[in-house]
């Protein structure tokens, strides 16, 4: 089994991209050397940083981890429309506002829930 920076250092060949085209292409604010760090195994990205290079290899990340470590689930999921817009719709959002886009959507599902039970 490959480990997480071996996988990515795969990826970023097959489509012949440097390590300062990953950083440019995945819009991370990082050095080429940091490409280096994670391949060589010295560092590990972060779970945003992550997330950017997956899509910028045209997967997710839990497929990488999925592939890193693996494991794979005896249960199929297969997300409807709806679902994977609202991820690819959060996925470009920056980290400040994810925390806002979860707390609205937190507060959409109080307000149901406060309706619903209503006298």
């Amino acid at each position: 089994m490959p480990t997480l920076g071996q996988l990515l250092k795969r990826h970023r060949d097959r489509h012949g991209w440097t390590q300062q085209e990953v950083v440019d292409r995945a819009r991370l604010d990082r050095s080429s050397s940091y490409i280096s760090s994670i391949e060589t195994g010295k560092t590990s990205p972060s779970i945003d940083e992550l997330d950017a290079l997956a899509r910028l290899f045209g997967t997710t990340s839990i497929e990488l981890l999925r592939e890193v470590s693996g494991i794979t689930p005896d249960w199929e999921f297969e997300p409807n429309s709806d679902l994977q817009r609202l991820v690819t719709l959060y996925q470009a959002l920056d980290p400040l506002d994810k925390e806002s886009a979860l707390a609205y959507l937190e507060f959409l599902i109080d307000r149901r829930h406060r309706q619903i039970n209503a006298p």
